[in-house]
């Protein structure tokens, strides 16, 4: 974990205003979130984490190729220790002010650098979905996702030693074994991706 980088973050009360308080996938209208976007700012990392009166914005980046998702079992080598060996269904993760100043070109140049961080992707499309809220453990209480779903053809792991690779095209049978986040995505396109 790099606690010492500046990640970017909104108010948890403007996120919490915006969603009306849901929990899940809230299919906020992507201007909206922009909107929200713009009051973003940036702060260390190592205050983010425990401060829950801040969001750390996370693209949640979920890749299918024609009809199957590709996801990822994180191994003990993965940075945050919380999610070791539990599966993520997206790729994504902090931004920070290396990715741009203005918070919405450092989203963008955000979102396409993790991607490429963590896998070796040709992006054929790319489509907001809606954020994700969840405030069950300490984690998804200082992150909030925002929700893509990337059509891609699929070259592999950029980082084959923190990842363990699945294919599917239904989730229901890993629902067990993933992180929170993961569990809400998944019973999310479960029920609308039908």
């Amino acid at each position: 974990m790099f606690l010492n980088e500046n990640v970017l973050v909104v108010k948890t009360e403007d996120v919490l205003k915006l969603i009306d308080e849901q929990e899940g996938v809230i299919e906020v209208p992507e201007g909206e979130f922009f909107k929200l976007l713009r009051n973003a700012f940036f702060i260390p990392r190592v205050d983010a984490e425990y401060d829950e009166t801040f969001r750390q914005i996370i693209p949640y980046i979920v890749l299918m190729e024609g009809d199957e998702y590709i996801f990822f079992k994180r191994t003990a080598n993965q940075t945050e220790k919380r999610l070791h060996n539990l599966i993520t269904l997206g790729v994504g993760g902090h931004l920070n002010d290396q990715d741009g100043t203005d918070p919405i070109e450092c989203f963008m140049n955000g979102l396409k650098r993790e991607l490429q961080e963590e896998v070796v992707v040709e992006l054929l499309s790319l489509e907001y979905r809606g954020l994700i809220n969840e405030t069950e453990n300490p984690v998804s209480r200082v992150h909030l996702g925002v929700l893509y779903i990337a059509q891609v053809r699929y070259h592999g792991l950029a980082e084959p030693e923190n990842f363990v690779e699945f294919r599917s095209k239904s989730l229901s049978q890993y629902m067990e074994e993933m992180e929170g986040w993961a569990k809400i995505v998944a019973t999310y396109l479960e029920r609308t991706q039908k």
